[in-house]
């Protein structure tokens, strides 16, 4: 598997600039390309990077015909989700689809339509993965791996779904925490606050996105009231001709309850949308990231990449 780098957005900060890049991982048999998949990061739109795609994913994607490409986004809470994750995820979809395809065969000799294009995405990534219904040339299909939906929800915005575990590290002071809010230009790229021995607050970013999540504040400084519908895919699922889509969500899942994927799930089956639900049982939030592909629940990514490329022409 060959891996290649291209700057699809540059945003100027003054004399600084920040360059958006996209991963683009090509099959070893590049005979049997016939269709793009689009991979948006987790990370609660605070943390994570586009190597966040594991390796077992690539390879089932590019097993099934897909050139996987893993794309950067400016990281909150310096930046909010309209002109952060979701703007550099727009701009990402529309390079892919319009740039992307004259790289591939002039470069690689890879002829790929780039209207043959899927989306899919770990939790706040698959919230952004379902928001690119919305665009003009929507995907032919998405798969959404526990992602982020229904916002509005109480369940973001209360404090009881992620308390410390006893022995769990003390949350650091304020002062500490509050240096994220220094990172500017935002970055594109920060660890998760989930490291070999567990929980991770040594960074001011980890620290922030625990603290908030778990005060029910995560959304209260980086989404505003009036950007709800524009980075929430929830009015989007209403409708008659939203893509096929494929959900994937553990039934222990605390930072994303599964409630969100069966609603989801049955919005598009009562409009007649190709759509199909895989519950793990006694999966928590991120279960894949170290599966191996023989693993048990590995088959329900199986599964959804099948869907997805059951939906592409070619």
């Amino acid at each position: 598997m060959t891996s290649v780098d291209y700057v699809f957005k540059t945003v100027n900060y003054g004399a600084q600039s920040v360059d958006l890049t996209a991963t683009v991982h090509l099959p070893k048999d590049t005979t049997s390309v016939k269709a793009i998949a689009l991979y948006f990061h987790g990370g609660g739109y605070i943390v994570g990077s586009r190597a966040m795609l594991p390796a077992t994913h690539i390879e089932a994607l590019n097993e099934n015909g897909f050139i996987a490409v893993s794309s950067d986004y400016r990281l909150c809470p310096t930046i909010s989700v309209l002109d952060g994750p979701v703007s550099d995820s727009v701009a990402a979809y529309e390079w892919t689809q319009n740039e992307l395809p004259q790289l591939l065969e002039k470069e690689h000799g890879i002829r790929v339509d780039g209207k043959n294009i899927v989306t899919l995405g770990h939790s706040c990534g698959g919230g952004l993965a379902l928001l690119m219904a919305s665009r003009p040339n929507p995907p032919k299909a998405i798969l959404d791996l526990f992602g982020f939906k229904y916002l509005r929800d109480p369940f973001y915005h209360t404090s009881t779904s992620t308390q410390p575990q006893p022995g769990a590290p003390a949350p650091p002071s304020d002062e500490f925490i509050n240096q994220v809010f220094t990172e500017i230009p935002p970055p594109t790229a920060a660890r998760p606050p989930f490291g070999p021995n567990g929980l991770d607050l040594s960074t001011p970013r980890g620290a922030y996105l625990v603290t908030s999540v778990r005060k029910g504040t995560q959304f209260d400084a980086i989404i505003a009231e009036h950007e709800y519908d524009l980075v929430d895919p929830e009015k989007l699922l209403k409708i008659s001709g939203f893509p096929p889509t494929c959900f994937v969500q553990g039934t222990v899942d605390v930072v994303v309850d599964a409630k969100f994927s069966q609603w989801a799930y049955a919005e598009l089956q009562k409009n007649g949308v190709q759509s199909e639900l895989y519950l793990v049982e006694g999966m928590a939030h991120g279960f894949d990231a170290k599966l191996k592909r023989d693993d048990a629940a590995f088959a329900s990514i199986q599964k959804g990449v099948e869907f997805i490329a059951r939906h592409v022409v070619g």
